[in-house]
């Protein structure tokens, strides 16, 4: 019996040094990682982590996924199955990184964001100047944070309406955590809450468009209001932005815009300086082949002789092999023939009028709506006539026309026609390039919907799946 006893009191000798020992190590630092206590001590510190969230908003997946995925594009001769793209075809699952590619990126945004917040608490401010850089910068990452929630709704509710599964609402980080879907309500309740307390905190005499400033925080509660058919408080921020900067560009200022010339519409946009990634490599590669075209239901949807934009979004290219894609995109076509890049526009002045332009249909308020898209033809098309409308409907058919054509290739079409509810139509010039490309993707079709990535369902099986997935 002794010698059992003495062989347990042993083992549990053995137990404890083990222990012991595990607890040593798991009390250890490890020397190639900075804690967040350690990394953001400053307001130097604060405002290179705030760069850092920017950095990582890769606002441009939504250029190519409602480009590929709507009716803008067409496949391109040069493509040869290259980059064709389940996206393209409406055949993709929650595998398929066109399509779900933008759910990690904003979280790793929103992650960035979060622990600055939290370390910017421990920051000390010690002059009314700091104490000012401290308050912009809090206010810059709150505007991040609302803007990534934002556009993860975009990508994911099922369907732009309050009672309907939204995202998850991450507001700190939780590695371990399982969180759950909030209502398409709730989220954009968060995302009011954080525009408004960076509203309070940005001053007006911040005006670094590389950055989020005022006018852009009205600009983008703007578009967060149209999302969720809130009409008046679009009207209110849409005329907010406006009054802050408001002038459109006409002509050869206008055409400027997309080779970063002027920046006279942009409220915010992303900086580029390398050819590395640039927004022109979705529509044509460094050798020239051309992977998606316009549409030539696009193409038509322009005077080729009085509307700007023709020539600023579309090129003919007369050069090339008659076996070759000669219809290329010509939006984001570079700086100059050297810097092939160009700056994102993320949110732009136009978008505010035709904002104005359908909340104000929706409000019944025609006249007032008639002349803010009036005001965005007028600048756009040379010897333009006002119209009026007599409906709602046909207000609201022609600002859907309007966005289709003012706002191409800039990450609206799709999420566009799902806010309205409307499908997808190709014309049949548009489909006759590539295997099985389908036509018309309709309401209720599953690609309709975006899934949750595959990814994610794995890290956390409880979360909610968009339906059809």
């Amino acid at each position: 019996m002794m010698k059992n006893i003495n062989k347990i009191v042993g083992l549990m000798l053995l137990t404890s040094i083990v222990l012991t020992s595990c607890e040593k190590n798991i009390d250890l630092k490890p020397t190639d990682t900075i804690s967040n206590e350690t990394a953001i001590q400053s307001l130097d510190d604060l405002d290179r982590a705030t760069i850092g969230a920017y950095s990582n908003l890769q606002y441009q997946q939504a250029f190519y996924a409602n480009t590929i995925m709507a009716d803008e594009a067409r496949w391109g001769i040069d493509n040869l199955s290259r980059n064709f793209g389940l996206a393209y075809r409406w055949d993709f699952d929650s595998g398929s990184g066109d399509v779900t590619a933008a759910w990690g990126t904003m979280y790793n945004v929103i992650d960035r964001v979060n622990r600055a917040l939290a370390s910017a608490e421990n920051i000390p401010a010690n002059s009314t100047a700091d104490v000012a850089t401290k308050n912009r910068l809090r206010g810059e990452l709150l505007a991040i944070r609302a803007m990534a929630h934002a556009e993860l709704l975009r990508w994911f509710a099922p369907r732009y309406e309050n009672d309907q599964l939204g995202v998850v609402i991450m507001l700190q980080t939780s590695i371990l955590g399982k969180p759950q879907r909030s209502t398409f309500a709730q989220v954009m309740g968060q995302v009011n809450a954080d525009f408004a307390q960076a509203d309070a905190l940005i001053p007006a005499s911040f005006t670094d468009i590389f950055r989020i400033t005022k006018p852009a925080v009205a600009a983008l509660r703007a578009r967060a209001a149209l999302y969720a058919k809130d009409w008046t408080n679009a009207v209110t921020y849409a005329n907010a932005a406006i009054a802050a900067k408001g002038t459109l560009a006409t002509g050869a200022d206008y055409a400027g815009i997309w080779t970063d010339a002027n920046t006279s519409e942009n409220y915010f946009q992303l900086r580029r300086n390398s050819n590395t990634g640039s927004v022109r490599t979705y529509w044509t590669d460094d050798n020239t082949d051309v992977f998606f075209s316009p549409s030539y239901k696009l193409i038509d949807s322009y005077n080729a002789v009085t509307d700007v934009r023709y020539n600023a979004f579309i090129f003919k290219d007369g050069t090339v092999a008659a076996s070759r894609e000669s219809w290329k995109v010509n939006k984001y076509s570079g700086q100059s023939t050297t810097n092939r890049f160009n700056n994102v526009k993320v949110i732009r002045t136009s978008e505010m009028y035709l904002i104005l332009a359908e909340a104000n249909a929706e409000l019944n308020q025609l006249g007032t709506g008639a002349t803010a898209l009036n005001a965005v033809r007028k600048a756009r098309i040379t010897g333009y006539v006002d119209q009026t409308f007599a409906t709602k409907d046909a207000l609201i058919d022609a600002v859907m026309l309007e966005r289709y054509k003012e706002l191409a290739f800039e990450g609206h079409r799709f999420f566009d026609l799902r806010r309205r509810q409307l499908p997808v139509v190709r014309d049949d010039r548009d489909i006759t390039i590539g295997a099985a490309v389908p036509k018309t993707l309709a309401t209720t079709n599953r690609n309709y919907i975006l899934p949750i990535p595959l990814a994610e369902k794995f890290a956390n099986p409880e979360i909610q799946q968009n339906p059809g997935y």
